[in-house]
């Protein structure tokens, strides 16, 4: 009759408890996407006016209008995170810890007191409302918290396009748009490794609990 080696079984029984001990790390993951262009572009009559990574659209309503010239007018761009390195960690099913938007801007006619930036067709920000926004005739930076202005993180989430790995972003109204960054941030749970000294120290537990239990049989 065959005899059953049961002795390794609390062993393992032992280990794979110790092993569930080692809790899981939470790791902050960010991506960020760019666009620039230039501070000061040629203005042009009749059409739109690509400068750099924005696209400055003609006015509408007074289509004779000079077009970049930061006035009276409308900036489109798309925040592209493909190249970001973290975007195979950064996870949309999770909400968001954090979204700064960064911008240069130059308030070069009217000053800003009736721009608008955002994420068209969802959600937009009065300029106004944003500490720090240079001073008419001046160029300036400005970097702001979105989920402290209004922005909620589905509105920003449900904006990113899976495919392509955009957000679409606006300005509106009086300044010429130079620089713009969205970083967004999400805290992940990542199953944590054992450090050698860890599992060194686990296996070193195991043993003595095994012993413990052969001394238990044999008595």
């Amino acid at each position: 009759m065959l005899r059953k080696n049961c002795s390794s079984l609390p062993f393992l029984a032992i280990l794979t408890t110790l092993t569930l001990w080692v809790p899981n790390k939470a790791l902050a993951i960010s991506i960020k996407a760019t666009a620039t262009g230039s501070s000061n572009p040629t203005p042009i009559v009749g059409g739109d006016l690509q400068n750099g990574d924005f696209l400055i659209l003609q006015n509408p309503v007074i289509p004779s209008l000079p077009t970049g010239d930061g006035a009276d007018e409308v900036t489109e761009w798309l925040f592209d995170f493909s190249s970001d390195s973290n975007l195979a960690l950064f996870s949309v099913s999770t909400p968001l810890d954090s979204a700064v938007l960064t911008l240069t801007l130059s308030s070069v006619n009217f000053g800003v007191t009736t721009d608008v930036t955002g994420i068209p067709g969802v959600k937009g920000i009065n300029i106004p409302d944003i500490p720090g926004i240079p001073a008419q005739g001046t160029t300036g930076t400005i970097s702001i918290e979105l989920l402290d202005f209004g922005f909620t993180s589905a509105d920003i989430i449900n904006s990113f396009d899976p495919v392509t790995n955009i957000i679409p972003w606006f300005y509106q109204d009086d300044a010429l748009i130079s620089y713009a960054e969205l970083e967004l941030t999400v805290e992940q749970e990542i199953e944590s490794t054992p450090e050698p000294t860890t599992t060194v120290g686990m296996l070193g537990l195991a043993a003595i609990a095994l012993f413990g239990y052969k001394r238990q049989r044999r008595s």
